[in-house]
């Protein structure tokens, strides 16, 4: 009987004990615990108060849409969706006939005025040769008119003395008559040459702008013949496309667009958020398409105006009931990291951006 008592009591002992450990490393557990939880929780107000970080953020860029700038037949289309594109590629071919045609039509047009205008220059030489002719013979009968009226003088004064008879001074008088004449032919046939030469001049005139006009038209028409040929204007990828051969498209007609791949991050921060936000502040990227990656950034400026100003219909808060509420500010954010094709930042996707506000790298966005 000693014996079992005794067995007992040790047996309870070690009950005893094992509970004590227990309990102690219980304790010790949740000692750890609230001290983890404690230093989490520093760690963790630190972190919130020295950063900032939305969900109401995502990407946007450069999309540059491609319209046909020309009507006409699509023949050739050398893109597909999605696909990547250099500037200067091309993207589609309109048929060309119908500018082809009316490129050498211009051609031909400009090639007739330039041919009548040759015509008319020479013309005018012509006329102005006769202009010196028409002085000539204005000089020349001016000079006989003037000897003339000296030769009637002269039989006048002799008639007077008896020197020469009437019939020789009707006749000197019949000759300076003619003369005189002759010089008022000279001068109307001058008069005639000058305005032929006005009217030739205004007509060379009037052919200059008639080329000026066709060589424009023509230029049209060979700049039409390049525009057959659609090149893309910037490098990027091919998006919403909307062209395919056979179709017939319009000038201005959408057709595509291009995204370029250089994209940044639009955040709309509360405006209790970007009173410590400064320019060049470093940027956590967390892409919501993406998990587990983090893409580095920097702020880089603030819009000037909340997103809610810029509405279609901006809020009115001088009339009835003011509820306040806080507003959003959109702050571009620039993305650090190069491209990466595996995982591309396109626009539209979803992200969340967080600021490391503890950094005054800049001026501040706030302006205080």
């Amino acid at each position: 009987m000693g014996d079992e008592d005794g067995e007992g009591n040790v047996h309870i002992e070690e009950k005893y004990m094992k509970r004590q450990m227990n309990k102690w490393a219980l304790r010790g557990v949740v000692s750890l615990m609230i001290v983890g939880g404690l230093i989490y929780g520093a760690f963790y107000l630190a972190y919130s108060l020295s950063h900032e970080s939305t969900d109401d953020a995502y990407i946007t860029g450069v999309i540059v849409p491609v319209a046909a700038e020309i009507k006409g037949r699509v023949v050739n289309v050398y893109v597909r969706d999605n696909q990547y594109v250099s500037a200067g590629n091309p993207l589609l071919d309109i048929f060309p006939q119908d500018y082809s045609d009316a490129l050498k039509e211009r051609s031909q047009t400009v090639a007739t005025l330039t041919a009548e205008r040759l015509e008319l220059e020479a013309s005018l030489m012509q006329k102005q040769k006769a202009l010196a002719r028409a002085r000539a013979n204005l000089a020349a009968a001016t000079a006989e008119e003037a000897l003339a009226e000296k030769e009637l003088k002269r039989y006048n004064r002799l008639v007077r003395e008896e020197a020469a008879s009437q019939s020789q001074y009707d006749h000197v008088e019949s000759r300076s008559k003619v003369a005189g004449a002759r010089t008022k032919a000279a001068e109307a046939a001058l008069a005639e040459a000058e305005g032929a030469i006005e009217v030739a001049r205004a007509k060379l005139n009037t052919q200059h702008f008639k080329i000026k006009e066709a060589e424009a038209a023509h230029s049209l028409a060979e700049l039409n013949l390049k525009r057959t040929t659609l090149v893309a204007p910037v490098s990027g990828r091919i998006a919403k496309k909307n062209v395919d051969p056979g179709k017939y498209i319009q000038p201005g007609q959408a057709l595509l667009s291009i995204v370029k791949e250089s994209t940044w991050v639009i955040a709309n921060f509360k405006e209790t958020q970007v009173g410590k936000m400064a320019v060049g502040q470093p940027v956590d990227v967390k892409i919501d398409a993406y998990p587990g990656i983090i893409f580095k950034g920097h702020v880089d400026s603030l819009q000037a105006g909340t997103g809610a100003v810029f509405s279609l219909l901006p809020p009115e808060n001088a009339t009835g009931n003011f509820v306040k509420v806080v507003q959003r500010l959109p702050v571009k954010i620039v993305i650090d990291s190069t491209f990466d094709p595996v995982h591309p930042l396109w626009p539209g996707l979803s992200v969340i951006p967080t600021v490391d506000v503890s950094r005054q790298t800049g001026s501040k966005l706030s302006g205080r």
